[in-house]
């Protein structure tokens, strides 16, 4: 019957390497183990992202996008007309039913309306512009016109004779002076003394009354 040898009956370095051995997988298994629950760690998901991957994160206080460029293209203000001139509407514009013309003595359209004013008076820009005529209507007399933006323009008629305050292509300001009242139309001689003026939109004469402000309107026309 074969003999079993216990561990104990080994001899003394035989059992010094067993031990050394079982030591050995013993730490490498415990180092495996760290090893793997460190790459657990590092794999899990961080919900927070890195600061120069924010969205919108330049590096600036108050966010937004690098690149974006904030338009800092300053917006023109919208058109507010004024009255040209201080006085009485003493002819309003109607082209559709005719009204009589004293000095001509016939029944005719106003494309524009009249305002009274003593002969002499300063006559304004109704809104900032650039000047696009200056002649003498044959029926109007000494004309000024102004263009504006959005295809608007206005004429001051019934002006005294011009000088060479300004010229075609000159920039106007809202309020700046342009003529004076005159007598140089031929068509209204016969009515007081006052400034025909005009209003019109890609060419369609309008009623100034509508683009003229309600402010300008009180404190100019007396028009509540």
């Amino acid at each position: 019957m074969e003999k079993k040898i216990k561990f104990s009956d080994k001899p003394l370095t035989t059992r010094i390497i067993y031990a050394v051995v079982v030591a050995i997988l013993c730490l490498t298994a415990i180092i495996i183990g760290i090893v793997a629950a460190a790459n657990r760690v590092n794999d899990t998901p961080d919900d927070t992202p890195p600061a120069d991957n924010i969205p919108g994160d330049t590096g600036n206080e108050g966010g937004g996008s690098g690149d974006e460029t904030p338009d800092e293209t300053p917006k023109p203000k919208p058109l507010a007309f004024v009255s040209p001139i201080v006085g009485t509407v003493v002819k309003d514009h109607d082209l559709t039913t005719p009204v009589f013309s004293e000095t001509l003595g016939e029944w005719r359209v106003h494309a524009g309306i009249d305002i009274s004013a003593e002969e002499g008076a300063n006559v304004y820009a109704s809104e900032t512009g650039t000047v696009s005529g200056i002649y003498k209507d044959p029926k109007l007399g000494y004309t000024v016109e102004i263009t504006h933006e959005g295809g608007i323009v206005t004429r001051y008629s019934n002006l005294a004779a011009s000088g060479d305050e300004f010229k075609v292509g000159d920039t106007v300001k809202s309020g700046e002076v342009i003529g004076t009242v005159g007598d140089s139309t031929t068509s209204e001689l016969a009515d007081e003394p006052h400034l025909h003026f005009e209003l019109l939109v890609n060419g369609k004469k309008m009623h100034p009354l509508d683009y003229i402000t309600k402010e300008s309107q009180k404190a100019s026309l007396g028009i509540e």
